[in-house]
């Protein structure tokens, strides 16, 4: 700051006279004169107070409405200290002005880059966004420019594009590629004629939602969701339930961990629903997101481009592998509940149209029709599980696909 201000809009510069300069707050006071020590004509605010604040310690920037705020670096800055400095731009007689700037964040769900594309569709008085290479600034030599190119013969290109062409990595640059051509499904929310369909339920624990994905069956394209917060257990049950026999769900894959999934399990296999316990543990969630990046990668399976949930959390995914085992969070911290939803319905789904069964194993299994609300629905465990047992083959009319494939070998289990 003291390198660029010039001396003579400081407080006070005058000789003999206290600095306007606070040098242990990082802060100065402005007046604003010109050189002759007159009173600009035609300025916002004749004085203004200016500060430096660091983001490492988003508590310490709550602060009085602003006229203007300046971020640097804003792909490192974390979405707590922004949004602690955002509501101060909304302030009675203030100017509520911004400048952003940094290069592209690693993830499209970091807040910096979710408001850059926003600022980019929704161009206008409040929003405008802007991009510069490395190569658009004037003041680099030909000489500098040549060092740079060099450079990206031992850069790895995602990094060397991101640093001086300002282009963020392909599909956020995390562990899900190809997430922009998977929002591609068409959302509707009434069953078509001739559809088979299956589901993926993550069920909310104290503040996490209830998330509910149906696919189609062979296309592996969602269709439909519902999420449910701070809802009522049974109201949870009966909307599942209701849903699922909606559109004849043929298999719902289920979070079942801990005691209070697997309750879940048996008051939903009670109600009709045809469930398969999926049992989260570090390992197996790295596969589940595996198989789904696979898919992903291959373009073999879609959502709807209206589901910005399930985008912002295949984009934010991070997976650190501890020792032999794996950590999962968000790049915002948020949750992961229709991530999971997506991916275990997905496992529900037949096998992509160009796998077969020659030497590859079958990541689902042939489960029967849901129950119906007929009034003969079996009330325990045992029963619904013969019941299941006896309805297996009832209404499908395809050839039954093997349980799983031994060296090209079907095998049907009893």
């Amino acid at each position: 700051m003291k390198a660029f201000i010039p001396e003579y809009l400081v407080r006070n510069s005058g000789a003999g006279r206290a600095s306007g300069w606070n040098n242990d707050e990082l802060s100065v006071w402005l007046d604003m004169r010109d050189a002759a020590g007159n009173w600009m004509p035609g300025v916002y605010r004749p004085s203004i107070f200016w500060e430096l604040k660091t983001a490492d310690n988003p508590e310490m920037l709550q602060t009085v409405g602003l006229d203007f705020l300046h971020l640097a670096e804003a792909q490192d800055i974390k979405e707590i200290a922004w949004n602690k400095v955002r509501p101060t731009l909304n302030s009675p007689g203030r100017l509520g002005r911004a400048f952003l700037e940094g290069i592209p964040p690693v993830s499209r769900a970091h807040w910096f880059s979710k408001l850059f594309h926003y600022a980019q569709r929704n161009p206008g008085p409040s929003y405008f966004a802007a991009r510069a290479t490395t190569f658009d600034n004037t003041a680099l030599s030909e000489s500098q420019k040549q060092e740079i190119l060099a450079e990206r013969e031992l850069t790895l290109e995602p990094i060397w594009r991101r640093h001086y062409l300002a282009d963020q990595p392909e599909e956020g640059g995390g562990f899900f590629s190809n997430t922009e051509r998977a929002a591609s499904s068409e959302l509707y929310d009434t069953p078509r004629p001739g559809m088979r369909y299956v589901a993926g339920l993550d069920l909310g624990m104290t503040n996490d939602p209830t998330v509910l994905v149906v696919k189609e069956r062979s296309t592996r394209r969602s269709i439909f969701g519902i999420e449910m917060l701070k809802t009522d257990w049974t109201v949870q049950r009966e909307t599942i339930a209701s849903e699922c026999a909606r559109f004849e769900v043929e298999e719902v894959r289920i979070d079942a961990t801990g005691l209070g999934g697997l309750v879940a399990c048996d008051d939903l296999a009670a109600r009709g629903v045809p469930v398969v316990p999926f049992k989260f543990t570090p390992t197996s969630k790295h596969q589940l997101f595996t198989h789904y990046a696979i898919a992903l990668a291959k373009g073999q399976v879609s959502f709807p481009a209206e589901w910005s949930r399930l985008r912002d959390q295949l984009d934010g995914l991070i997976v650190l592998p501890i020792g032999m085992s794996y950590s999962f969070r968000q790049v915002d911290g948020g949750h992961d509940d229709w991530l999971d939803s997506e991916c275990l319905a997905l496992m529900a789904c037949d096998p992509a149209p160009e796998e077969s069964y020659d030497g590859i194993a079958v990541m689902t299994r042939e489960t029967v029709a849901p129950l119906r609300d007929s009034g003969d629905v079996p009330a325990k465990r045992d029963e619904v599980i013969a019941w299941f047992r006896s309805q297996r083959r009832k209404g499908y009319d395809k050839p039954r696909r093997p349980d799983l494939v031994a060296n090209g070998e079907p095998i049907f289990l009893p």
